[in-house]
């Protein structure tokens, strides 16, 4: 389930930084972690989603449902409380 283009981006990314003396994020290894969201009513909210929280960092797969009302991200454990805030920050309730 893993995206890799996100993952090439990811070293490529991280290679950048280094040889521009900047230190890449270190992170654990992903997890897969299930949060509750309410709100979500059409694709387009899960697709908001989804793009929104592939931006932040270790995030390496994210799929949402609006009929089941959850979100499923591939990210390490310490991203969580990120994700939750950007998906608030779009107007959605994480539980």
């Amino acid at each position: 389930m893993r995206n890799p283009a996100a993952l090439a981006l990811s070293v490529l990314l991280s290679a950048v930084a280094v040889s521009c003396g900047e230190r890449a994020p270190s992170y654990t290894t992903p997890v897969t972690m299930k949060l509750a969201v309410k709100g979500m009513h059409c694709e387009g909210c899960e697709s908001a989603i989804c793009e929104k929280v592939g931006k932040l960092g270790g995030v390496t797969a994210c799929k949402a449902s609006h009929e089941s009302e959850e979100v499923e991200v591939i990210a390490p454990a310490e991203q969580k409380d990120a994700i939750a805030a950007a998906i608030k920050k779009l107007g959605y309730t994480v539980e």
